[in-house]
Formats: structure tokens, sequence, C-alpha cells
């Protein structure tokens, strides 16, 4: 079994439009309303791989009921807490090969509510076989930058491995409680590391430097150019093939639910990152976020290249 945590949980709205107009009226007959937050993404993912996942984190209000119907619709497990303010909305407007994003800053969470999840993961990681927690997204306001230390440590004192898929002021602190694995993209690395990376070998010092953190696999995006990773001590090149891309929103996240399960499958470093890069891949050509078609897995799969570089 599996834990997802999305602190900060949204309800995602896709419009889909021909030609967006600024300052203008626009009318849209072609959308999807789904639950989203990174999390949530990563549960649906792995649901369609075929886990058994418990999705948790904070709902509340008319939006978080309407994520917990969709989950439960879904068949994963939620165990979410429940909060006093409304859950968010997240908008993207995709048109002619663009995407506009509205984030919603989400709700306050109370000191009440932050230590109740706290308990929530300590009471299903004592009752439950978990080899892995993934957290994504942002924080919430109300709580502390360091909260995802604070989960960090619970799950590794049960030696649970943590994944982790966040960014800016919180990743810079949840790395030092060394999670298992992180998932930055170039623009996210630079800002943790206050470099400039302009090469491919900038990007691999940068990656060295992390390791003193105890990180055993620090995965970067790289977008349509796949990702290179430092997987122990060595450095991982993985290229993908080209594709027509209908959403790529949620890529990231599947990527994370391909390389979760094969981590809870104690899989090789090659294949924890062939199924992710497959993962990211399905979800870009389907139009619905956090969705896989597992029909095209294998051909893709098959066409994921993977070379070691010499550091």
């Amino acid at each position: 079994m599996i834990i997802t945590i999305t602190l900060n949980p949204s309800v995602d709205i896709c419009y889909y439009l021909v030609e967006f107009k600024s300052d203008d009226i626009n009318r849209c007959s072609n959308y999807i309303k789904t639950a989203g937050g990174k999390g949530i993404n990563v549960s649906k993912v792995l649901r369609d791989l075929g886990c058994e996942v418990v999705a948790t984190g904070f709902l509340g209000g008319g939006t978080g009921q309407f994520i917990e119907k969709e989950i439960n619709k879904m068949s994963i497990h939620s165990n979410f807490v429940e909060i006093q303010e409304n859950t968010r909305n997240c908008i993207a407007i995709i048109s002619n090969g663009t995407q506009t994003e509205i984030l919603e800053d989400g709700p306050n969470i109370t000191e009440k509510e932050s230590e109740n999840f706290i308990q929530l993961i300590s009471d299903v990681l004592d009752n439950h076989n978990i080899k892995v927690v993934s957290a994504s997204g942002s924080i919430p306001k109300g709580l502390d930058k360091n909260y995802y230390n604070r989960i960090i440590e619970i799950a590794k004192k049960r030696n649970v491995k943590f994944v982790l898929d966040t960014s800016g002021e919180y990743l810079k602190e949840a790395i030092k409680s060394s999670p298992y694995l992180i998932k930055p993209n170039i623009s996210e690395l630079e800002a943790l590391l206050n470099v400039k990376i302009q090469s491919e070998k900038d990007l691999i010092l940068a990656m060295y430097k992390l390791k003193a953190y105890n990180i055993e696999m620090i995965v970067v995006s790289l977008g349509k150019d796949g990702c290179i990773a430092l997987c122990g001590n060595e450095i991982y090149k993985v290229t993908i093939p080209r594709v027509k891309v209908k959403n790529p929103v949620g890529s990231g996240d599947a990527m994370v639910a391909g390389m979760v399960k094969e981590i809870e499958n104690n899989s090789t470093y090659e294949e924890i990152l062939r199924v992710g890069n497959t993962c990211g891949i399905l979800n870009a050509i389907n139009e619905e976020t956090g969705s896989i078609d597992m029909g095209r897995y294998k051909a893709v799969y098959n066409e994921i290249k993977i070379t070691i570089l010499k550091s």
C-alpha cells in the first residue's frame, strides 16, 4: 500500500478554447472538472497502474466534498483531515498550444488541523504495511515551512521511503531531512542551490552538491527532453520519444506515480526511471489530468532510452 499526501489539493478546471481572448468574453463548451492537486494526480495514476493507494491531506467546504466524492468514485481510499475553510480551485486555460493557469492560494490551516494530520499519518503508518509515502505540492497557509520535515521524520522512523515533489522554501527545508527521492526541474534546482545551470555539466555538478543531504535519488525533469538523475553514485540520462501533447498538466505527477510504484517494488534505478517517464508521457498525450491509457503503456515504455553517463 502507498500513501499519497496532498496538503493543498484543488478542484482542477481545464478550459479548452480555440482562441483565448484577453479582456473579452470567452465561451467554452469543452472543459473538464476533476479532483486535483499534485498528490491526488499521483493517486489517480497509481490507481491506473493497479496499486492500492490511500490519499491523504486536508479537505474543506463544498470543493473538498467534490474532491472526496471523485476520489471515492475512482476506488482510491481517502483519509483526509477535515478543515474549516474551503479547498481551492485551480484553472487552466488551454488554447493554441499555450496554457494559462490561475491558482488560488488555498485555505488557512489551523494548529489543531495541523496536528490532526500529523496524528493521522502516524496512525496510518503504524497500522498498515506501507513501504512508500509520496508527498507533492505546496504547503497551505498556517503550516510552518518545515512541515514536510516533520512528516519525513515520521516515515523514516518507520523505515518508510519518502518521495517528495515540491519546490521553493519547502524543498529547501525538506532536503535537510533526507527524503528518498526529489524531482526538481532546472529552474527549481537553480533556486534551491542559487546557481545558474547552462549545460549538462552544470546540471550534474549541481546534483552532486545535493548528495551532501543523503538523498538517494535526485531526478531532474527536462520536460520534452526527458530527465537526468543522480541515483546512488551514478548519473542516468533518460531520453523520451516525441509525442503529440494534448494536456501537459499533471505529467510530472504521473512521472512521480510511476517511480513510486517501482520504488515500492524495490526495482532497479533504471526501471524506476523508465516507468516514471512512461507514465509522464502517457499523461501528456491524454486530455484528462492525472490519467494514463494503459493500452498504450507498452509501446511508450519500449521507446524510453536510458544511458549511464560518466561522471
